[in-house]
């Protein structure tokens, strides 16, 4: 894993973009276009299996997630102004002329917004790159579940 792949998939506070069903060049969005394409017209065999296989009748609510989980609005906090994100940090980071919180003179500082849970999750996450390097925290989160 390359510190430049990284810096294109995590966020400047650490968060994995690339897994976030929301964005719009994940994972998430990936496989499920290739799902929504793959089962093209399967509504059709959903409505006359529906009486031997129950899991069916639910076919119309499952198409309306899947669809949702297609649209990735969201471009990433370090390449727009996606409403999903109101950390500060997507802002800061280009202020202060960074890739990373923990690259940041004022590292620890408040002015991400985070909530006591959300702060310590930013550290472990900081902390662990400036200790371990990015590409190490890179790879590791690749390996955790995001959700």
């Amino acid at each position: 894993m390359s510190y430049e792949q990284a810096v294109k998939e995590l966020a400047p506070c650490g968060i994995d973009c690339s897994r976030c069903v929301s964005y719009q060049h994940g994972e998430v969005v990936k496989f499920t276009k290739a799902l929504k394409e793959s089962l093209t017209n399967f509504e059709n065999m959903a409505d006359r299996l529906q009486d031997r296989v129950p899991a069916f009748r639910g076919y119309q609510q499952f198409l309306d997630v899947l669809n949702h989980f297609t649209k990735g609005s969201c471009p990433g906090c370090r390449y727009g102004d996606s409403p999903n994100c109101t950390c500060g940090a997507k802002d800061c980071h280009k202020l202060e002329k960074v890739d990373f919180c923990f690259q940041c003179t004022k590292y620890p500082c408040s002015q991400n917004n985070y909530n006591d849970a959300l702060y310590q999750k930013w550290r472990l996450n900081n902390d662990f790159m400036k200790d371990k390097s990015v590409e190490n925290f890179y790879s590791e989160q690749k390996q955790k579940s995001r959700y």
